[in-house]
């Protein structure tokens, strides 16, 4: 297999906004692809613990297992920003980018100032990340790495050498949309 590593890029994400004093951080995660959102939702409450953060059912909503476009990730974005915001939260780290952007427009829509009254980040570092307003900080994962050893084991494969499973490491990118806590 060839896969970034989820559960530390979510501790990242969340570490991020622990230290810049967000203590009532949100989570949005994706219904349709269980594993890696498995693996996020870990890594979100392992930061929030391992800080003393005492965490709350009512920060995290997960979108419905039937969306199976990733064109549903903005409208579910948008559709769970509202309930997080009532919640209380300061932060959301939403499952990838396509969720943040969601949660960016409802923010629009709401009159939420980001990253003055909320914090978004996301995860991917997909290219529109950095033109949304304002550039969304992120969880940057190297997909052209990733497409290049899964390319590599399926050469390997075919001519029957032997292959190894690979975990790639995921980095934080930081742009403008998040903020010391208000």
């Amino acid at each position: 297999s060839i896969e970034v590593d989820d559960y530390a890029g979510a501790r990242q994400a969340v570490e991020h906004l622990l230290a810049l004093g967000h203590r009532s951080i949100g989570y949005v995660g994706a219904g349709n692809r269980p594993r890696s959102n498995r693996r996020r939702l870990s890594g979100y409450r392992d930061a929030l613990a391992a800080a003393g953060a005492a965490g709350n059912e009512a920060w995290i909503k997960i979108a419905p297992p039937d969306h199976r476009y990733h064109t549903d990730d903005v409208e579910d974005g948008q559709t769970h920003l509202p309930e997080l915001l009532s919640a209380g939260v300061t932060a959301v780290f939403c499952y990838n980018d396509m969720f943040a952007v969601g949660a960016l427009l409802a923010c629009r829509d709401l009159g939420v100032a980001v990253p003055e009254q909320l914090s978004v980040i996301g995860f991917d570092d997909i290219e529109i990340a950095r033109y949304v307003t304002p550039p969304l900080t992120t969880i940057y994962q190297p997909k052209l790495r990733l497409g290049e050893l899964a390319m590599e084991v399926l050469l390997d494969i075919l001519e029957e050498r032997p292959v190894q499973n690979h975990i790639l490491s995921t980095e934080l990118v930081q742009r403008a949309s998040t903020s010391p806590a208000f």
